[in-house]
């Protein structure tokens, strides 16, 4: 009799489990695989076809353009007023081309750019202005997915490893039960070329290649394993 009512209090503690809950961060260095600009086109006439006429010149070269990608296009006219003594007179019209312009060569988007200033020159007109923003390097879709794969079968791979390590210093058997995966990315994207509008003066300018800097990729993995 002694001996049943042993084994049954016994029987609770053999089957006590618990949980560890731990976050753990991992980093990948990459060096980041893409140029990206944004290109702003803006032409003021007192004539909307004149606007439109100016606009196509960029357009139209953009559209036929092979050796760089161009994402996010887009077109807007509007009306321009003035404002004195409370009345409002207009003024003509405002065109605005805008795109992004990306490209793994720095060769091909200086070219590119070169060539938007020959046009915006080649009007010579004060109503056309040209503004390139800063070219900087930042990480392609394809690179930062990549590494997120990376990154994500390597804290797998950590976690089995230390669950297993962790079974035998306890002597008991840890399973993973979740993961749960943060990801974000950090670093200063190093930039060149303040944003101006260009000129034939300003051609030497679009020459300047920018700094490729590293950067880090990071995952903070939500641990947890359940040992019973």
């Amino acid at each position: 009799m002694n001996k049943k009512i042993f084994s049954l209090l016994i029987l609770p503690i053999l089957s006590f489990s618990y949980e560890i809950n731990f976050n753990k961060s991992f980093s990948k260095v990459v060096n980041p695989d893409l140029l990206n600009t944004y290109i702003n086109i803006s032409v003021e006439k007192l004539d909307e076809s004149k606007v439109n006429i100016e606009i196509e010149k960029f357009n139209d070269f953009m559209k036929n353009n092979k050796s760089i990608t161009l994402k996010n296009g887009s077109f807007t006219l509007s009306p321009k007023y003035k404002y004195y003594d409370n009345k409002q007179e207009f003024t003509g019209y405002v065109g605005s081309l805008r795109y992004t312009a990306e490209s793994t060569d720095a060769k091909k988007l200086n070219s590119f750019m070169d060539e938007l200033i020959s046009i915006k020159d080649s009007t010579k007109s004060e109503d056309v202005k040209l503004n390139i923003s800063n070219v900087s390097w930042k990480i392609s879709d394809e690179l930062q997915n990549k590494s997120y794969d990376e990154l994500r079968l390597e804290s797998i791979t950590w976690l089995e490893s230390y669950s297993k390590t962790l079974s035998a210093k306890l002597s008991k058997s840890c399973e993973i039960k979740t993961i749960n995966v943060n990801e974000s990315q950090n670093g200063n994207i190093m930039y060149a070329r303040a944003e101006i509008a260009y000129s034939t003066k300003a051609k030497i300018a679009a020459d300047v290649a920018p700094i490729n800097s590293e950067q880090n990729i990071n995952i903070n993995p939500n641990f947890t394993l359940e040992c019973k």
